[in-house]
């Protein structure tokens, strides 16, 4: 026997009859908390994600590090095309090994300097912008010879660029060892 459809009416009736079933229970609940003396919230507190790190296992040179940039540690592919997590200390870096570190800002001017020297072709002061930051007093001495020549000169001779150049190689070997590859290789890029 097929079921009938309840009338627009019944809907309605049955729609207050929930509402008003609802509502008690409410009220009960309500009167329930008033009897214990006080209204029970509950509060949820949210768990912060706690983020996944890889423990690094092993040492490693910081020397070393500073010098070539590694990968973080996690997953990696090898070349035969295996799946590996690589969590070992020297052959992953954290954090500033990571290569996170900026310039410092002595160095960003240093190599402004530098730019702005080499952008009108005066390559012999900017060498000796380079040479006076590092405070070496044979490098100043050499390349302040070099200009008095050059501004003898009228030109500059071949053996006085070479000479230069050498300094300047001199130069970049003692800045990399002082202040790591990333200052280098700004002050590297500016000439």
């Amino acid at each position: 026997m097929p079921t009938k459809k309840p009338s627009a009416k019944q809907l309605a009736a049955r729609a207050k009859f929930v509402k008003m079933v609802r509502a008690k229970a409410a009220k009960s609940k309500l009167a329930k908390n008033k009897l214990v003396g006080k209204i029970v919230k509950k509060k949820t507190v949210k768990k912060a994600a706690k983020k996944k790190t890889i423990k690094q296992t092993g040492t490693s040179n910081k020397v070393y590090d500073k010098k070539i940039q590694a990968l973080k540690p996690g997953k990696r592919i090898s070349k035969k095309g295996n799946k590996y997590t690589e969590n070992r200390k020297n052959r992953s870096d954290k954090g500033k090994l990571l290569g996170i570190v900026k310039p410092k800002p002595t160095i960003i001017s240093l190599a402004k300097k530098i730019q702005k020297l080499t952008d009108i072709n005066d390559h012999n002061k900017a060498v000796l912008t380079l040479a006076k930051f590092l405070k070496n007093k044979n490098s100043i001495a050499v390349i302040n010879n070099i200009i008095k020549m050059h501004n003898s000169y009228g030109f500059m001779p071949n053996a006085l660029i070479s000479l230069r150049k050498d300094i300047l190689q001199n130069l970049f070997t003692m800045f990399k060892n002082k202040f790591g590859e990333i200052d280098y290789k700004l002050i590297y890029s500016s000439f």
